[in-house]
């Protein structure tokens, strides 16, 4: 990159703290009095592209030294989404596995399962669909049945509902949750995630955001869609060792 980045002042000057756009823009300036903000941006633009900086929220940034949460993605998970795809192409769908979080865990759940969230019209069709071929298979399973069946040590699929704008991504060709969408779910939703919850859900969220870029917009948007973004930052700064200068929600 050009001697104009500045790169070695700029980690010195911004290590181990988030930064704004408007810090970095003074940086430069000190350099380079006249410096347009038009090129600032593609100043920017490309210290983003090189992986020098990233960004945790929108004008706020740090400098790189996590990475990007990609899961694993095994055949049959891809089987599965391909198989609903087909049935019904025009449908969302976001398809992922809870053993995804068990690097981030103290204790081992008993039992792995598989989320699929369709369109909530779609529901009942994708859930008989799967029935054809599996029997253990639960739609929107409620307190009772996730007692009864879904903590004995087998693996299960659950149908769901896929709410509204949820953060999903596409990895090998299907359509994942983003990392954010699967902390707020996890949060939310106790019961269907009992063994991820208490400290163990602690855990989960300091690993996480110790060891992966976490889009702090994306995490905001998403836990204010459904209604707990001020419940998710109590629990953040009051229940987990997460570095609170590093939190912006």
């Amino acid at each position: 990159m050009s001697d104009k980045f500045r790169i070695s002042e700029v980690k010195r000057n911004f290590s181990n703290r988030p930064f704004t756009s408007r810090e970095l823009y003074h940086f430069y300036l000190n350099y380079e009095p006249d410096l347009k903000e038009n090129t600032f941006r593609w100043r920017i633009y490309n210290l983003k592209k090189e992986g020098i900086i990233t960004s945790v929220k929108r004008g706020t940034y740090m400098l790189e030294s996590r990475r990007d949460f990609i899961p694993p993605i095994n055949l049959s998970l891809k089987r599965m989404y391909n198989k609903i795809k087909e049935q019904f192409p025009y449908i969302d769908i976001s398809i992922w596995e809870t053993n995804w979080l068990n690097n981030y865990m103290v204790h081992q759940p008993r039992t792995d399962n598989v989320i699929v969230e369709v369109d909530k019209d779609a529901m009942e069709s994708v859930f008989s669909l799967l029935q054809e071929t599996r029997s253990n298979v639960f739609l929107n399973p409620n307190k009772n049945e996730i007692d009864t069946y879904l903590l004995t040590g087998k693996s299960n699929i659950v149908v769901k509902n896929l709410v509204v704008e949820s953060p999903i991504q596409l990895q090998e060709k299907i359509h994942v949750p983003k990392i954010e969408k699967i902390l707020v779910d996890l949060f939310i939703e106790k019961d269907l995630f009992i063994m991820y919850q208490g400290k163990e859900l602690a855990n989960i969220y300091e690993l996480i955001f110790e060891t992966f870029n976490i889009n702090q917009s994306t995490l905001n948007r998403y836990a204010t869609k459904r209604n707990v973004k001020e419940r998710l930052m109590d629990f953040i700064l009051e229940e987990t060792s997460i570095d609170k200068k590093y939190i912006f929600i």
